[in-house]
């Protein structure tokens, strides 16, 4: 694979592989030919040094993977709503032990789905929200740089 690796144009980051492979491909001339570099997920926070320390001063671009499981994210996080909305342990367990338990099962309309930060996942899960009815409040780190009638977006975060 070392002619192939000598000749590779493109280098695909894929967590949980170790930073310091990335750095060895990279500075020990492993992989000379390298024009551009992608981290498979949105967050490249652990390259990040290899970033500004080995790629910006080749002039080798890094882009990363933002948005590309943003609706498989969301939709997860809906379903693990309805998952206690709906008490699916208790009919599992009813299933389980034949029994017929008798129970009211909420709804998510009108209930408020709180969200930490509102980046591209947060706002796809906002807009599933939505679509269920619910109140959305957003807490961003740092002042919202828009808004939108469709939730409500506060910030800055305090420290304490």
């Amino acid at each position: 694979h070392g002619d192939k690796l000598r000749r590779a144009e493109a280098l695909l980051w894929v967590p949980p592989t170790p930073p310091p492979v990335l750095r060895a491909l990279l500075v020990e001339g492993h992989a000379p030919a390298v024009r551009w570099c992608h981290g498979f997920y949105a967050g490249v926070d652990p390259i990040a040094a290899i970033a500004r320390e080995v790629l910006l001063p080749a002039g080798i671009p890094l882009s990363n993977g933002r948005g590309a499981f943003s609706s498989s994210l969301a939709e997860y996080a809906l379903m693990a709503a309805l998952h206690f909305n709906k008490q699916v342990a208790r009919c599992q367990q009813n299933r389980r032990e034949r029994r017929w338990d008798k129970f009211e099962m909420s709804v998510l309309r009108g209930q408020t789905l709180g969200l930490l930060g509102f980046g591209d996942i947060a706002q796809h899960v906002a807009r599933l929200g939505k679509a269920f009815g619910m109140r959305v409040v957003c807490l961003r780190p740092r002042q919202p740089t828009r808004s939108s009638p469709q939730y409500t977006v506060v910030g800055p975060v305090i420290s304490l």
